[in-house]
């Protein structure tokens, strides 16, 4: 499709307008996903806390059952000992399974205590996590509206740009290849300005650098695009002197 957009110098510089609008209106879309992260900070912190009480529970509970199973197997040895107390024959036999009979039991009886303390700590922790995970809800519910109203501005600016990016592409095939693939080539090394309007005094308008008086009658009769040798972008008449221009692009050398 092709769009009839009038003046070469005018075009470029309308074109320049919609690149500059749409680079706007994405810097606002980015923008939006900033005001999120602050809108979701306070419940992102108590998730973290979550987080970290859950994984504090469950290694809790790993330490609790493996103190239970080394309990369990102190338990078992206590067992054979006491029946192997009943079938000993000297009192130095008796004596050496007493003694490692009531080793064991020592340790069985700090490993229940640890139980018991763990189960205590673990019991405490959960009554935190619970009100945790209550207070991350709470906080989730309260901001729930301001993230629907960020993402439904979000989405209105995303359908803006979308929209203005469409009149874009339909406004740029009306520009003649030659002159659109000199400004694009600018517009994509980064430059802030890919085409400027010479001032009435004749200075490049992104600079402000003269540019000699041949060139300034050029640009002004005969709407010629010309380089400024100072900052690079394509120089072109005022609004009111801008011709159709034909002739080619050109750079000031």
């Amino acid at each position: 499709m092709t769009v009839d957009t009038g003046p070469i110098s005018s075009q470029l510089l309308e074109l320049q307008d919609m690149d500059q609008q749409i680079r706007a209106i994405r810097d606002r879309i980015e923008s939006f996903q900033g005001q999120l992260e602050a809108v979701e900070e306070p419940a992102q912190q108590l998730a973290e806390e979550v987080a970290a009480t859950e994984i504090r529970v469950r290694d809790l509970r790993l330490e609790e059952r493996r103190l239970r199973l080394a309990a369990e197997e102190k338990r078992l040895r206590v067992h054979r000992l006491e029946e192997r107390l009943n079938l000993v024959r000297t009192v130095r036999e008796e004596a050496a399974v007493q003694a490692e009979l009531g080793l064991v039991r020592r340790a069985l009886d700090q490993e229940e205590q640890e139980v018991i303390s763990l189960l205590d700590q673990i019991g405490r922790l959960e009554e935190r996590l619970d009100e945790q995970r209550a207070g991350m809800e709470e906080v989730r519910s309260a901001v729930a509206p301001k993230k629907q109203e960020i993402r439904a501005q979000q989405e209105a600016i995303r359908s803006e740009a979308a929209s203005l990016e469409v009149r874009r592409g339909l406004f740029a095939e009306g520009i003649e290849r030659r002159y659109l693939s000199v400004y694009e080539g600018l517009a994509k090394g980064g430059r802030k300005l890919a085409v400027a309007t010479m001032t009435d005094d004749g200075a490049c308008g992104s600079c402000f650098s003269l540019i000699p008086l041949q060139l300034q009658n050029e640009i002004r009769s005969s709407g010629r695009l010309v380089s400024c040798e100072a900052c690079g972008v394509i120089v072109t008449a005022p609004p009111d002197v801008a011709t159709d221009g034909l002739t080619e692009p050109a750079s000031q050398t």
